[in-house]
């Protein structure tokens, strides 16, 4: 059973995502918190494996809190749920150690799956936002770390794809009790993140791909711009000789 923590100081928001866990039969719901401060008492007495933080609350953000959560508590994994979709506040939270970053309209499909991602320690992006970030990878200029980057999310996604797949595959051979409406709704859960999976996967490689590109044609230029400088060095010195 995988334990979960809401963090966030609108009720409203509190109550919608509380009925999406509890109406997943893998997950528990062991509370939820106002601010980032009542939510690390609350991790250091009942252990969440998941917490669902917030980023804007009073006392302590959900920043602060999750770099503190990121740091004190290596079983607990964070994913902001932000109503924000911004490169600052989704840079924000990665940097600090949030293993996703969810916009607060996700569909209650698309965040359940996330919980479970994050709880196997996989990076997870809302829909619209993994797109954002590679493009904002693409263009950026400090290519070597965007590549490295990407690779690490590859092949988290990967690993997470491989898993999901295996669990399909039991599935298949346990195709006798296939008759349940439960096994229907599990199999068609599978098949859903397995192509959603597939699709980010796809995605990452494809942007990976130009940076690569990109990277190689940076190195090009720069050796072109160095033995251009060079030559002219060479000819001044070979006009001051003459």
């Amino acid at each position: 059973m995988i334990k979960v923590l809401i963090v966030d100081d609108q009720k409203t928001v509190q109550e919608i995502i509380k009925n999406y866990i509890e109406a997943d039969p893998g997950l528990e719901l062991i509370g939820c918190a106002n601010d980032g401060k009542e939510a690390i008492e609350l991790i250091k007495i009942h252990h969440p494996h998941v917490v669902l933080m917030d980023i804007e609350m009073p006392v302590m953000d959900g920043l602060e809190a999750t770099q503190i959560i990121s740091e004190q508590f290596i079983n607990t994994n964070v994913l902001i749920i932000s109503v924000h979709n911004d490169d600052t506040y989704l840079d924000a939270a990665l940097q600090v150690g949030a293993k996703g970053y969810l916009k607060k309209n996700t569909a209650e499909k698309e965040l359940i799956n996330a919980v479970y991602s994050a709880y196997k320690g996989y990076f997870q992006l809302g829909p619209g936002l993994l797109e954002q970030y590679l493009y904002k990878a693409t263009k950026s200029q400090s290519n070597s770390q965007e590549i490295e980057q990407l690779k690490s999310v590859i092949l988290q996604q990967s690993k997470l794809l491989d898993n999901l797949n295996n669990d399909r595959g039991n599935q298949r051979k346990n195709v006798g009790n296939s008759g349940s409406k439960r096994y229907e709704n599990s199999k068609f859960s599978l098949e859903n993140r397995c192509a959603n999976l597939e699709k980010q996967v796809y995605h990452i490689s494809n942007h990976l791909d130009k940076l690569n590109k990109k990277a190689i044609l940076n190195q090009q230029l720069s050796v072109l711009v160095i033995l251009s400088c060079a030559f002219v060095v060479i000819g001044l010195l070979l006009s001051i000789l003459m």
